[in-house]
């Protein structure tokens, strides 16, 4: 450790701030297997931080940083504070407006409206839909359709997981969540790549839909019961 010290304090010499990132760099590379845990070396960490100024983070480097900043700040976000469709609102006088506000929140995380929402009359139940929304990531087709039985306070869930070639793919895992309570149905896909799930029972409470696959997460935006 006394030795990397010194390297270090050669380093952190060089009175060029570039200059003294670059070879900040090299002493990381050389050493790496003997560097500080963050907090133990007061120098390093300063070291580290200069040197982040003056240094360029790869695309992979800054997909990584970008997904975990943004699953801490999803985290943070309070109930409240989320936009939530509230379902009642589809069959309202609202209507038109809350199916704009879904289609807007849907293009907001990137999923794209292939059938708009609306709502329709049932033989025994009103049923509302959401409409057939699809989304598309890392060789990866999640194709969702979605609806709220009205009367039962149910969910019809209809999904559809196919890869590039238009195979379905199998043990996709499907999850409706409460925002407080959970996770309260979860179904894998089956041969075909498809989860149909007609009447998930729910009560009142903030919603989404989870789709995961190997490493992967996807969800819907959040819609209220």
């Amino acid at each position: 450790m006394t030795t990397l010290k010194k390297k270090l304090a050669k380093v952190m010499k060089i009175e060029d701030e570039r200059e003294c990132s670059s070879a900040f760099e090299k002493f990381c590379r050389e050493n790496f297997e003997s560097m500080p845990l963050p907090g133990e070396n007061p120098t390093f960490d300063r070291a580290m931080w200069n040197a982040s100024k003056h240094t360029k983070l790869s695309s992979r480097d800054e997909a990584i940083l970008n997904r975990v900043t943004g699953k801490m700040l999803g985290e943070a976000v309070t109930a409240t504070e989320k936009a939530v469709l509230k379902l009642k609102d589809l069959v309202g006088t609202t209507r038109d407006a809350a199916i704009a506000a879904w289609q807007d929140m849907l293009l907001g995380m990137e999923w794209r409206p292939m059938v708009p929402a609306g709502a329709m009359r049932g033989v025994s139940s009103q049923l509302v839909s959401l409409g057939t929304f699809e989304k598309e990531t890392d060789e990866t087709k999640i194709q969702v359709n979605l609806g709220w039985l009205v009367d039962k306070n149910q969910l019809r869930l209809l999904l559809q997981a196919k890869d590039t070639t238009d195979n379905g793919m199998p043990d996709v895992e499907v999850r409706i969540v409460e925002n407080e309570r959970g996770v309260v149905f979860s179904r894998k896909t089956n041969l075909d790549g498809a989860v149909v799930a007609p009447q998930v029972a729910v009560g009142p409470g903030e919603y989404q839909i989870q789709v995961l696959w190997l490493d992967k997460v996807i969800e819907t935006p959040y819609f209220k019961i």
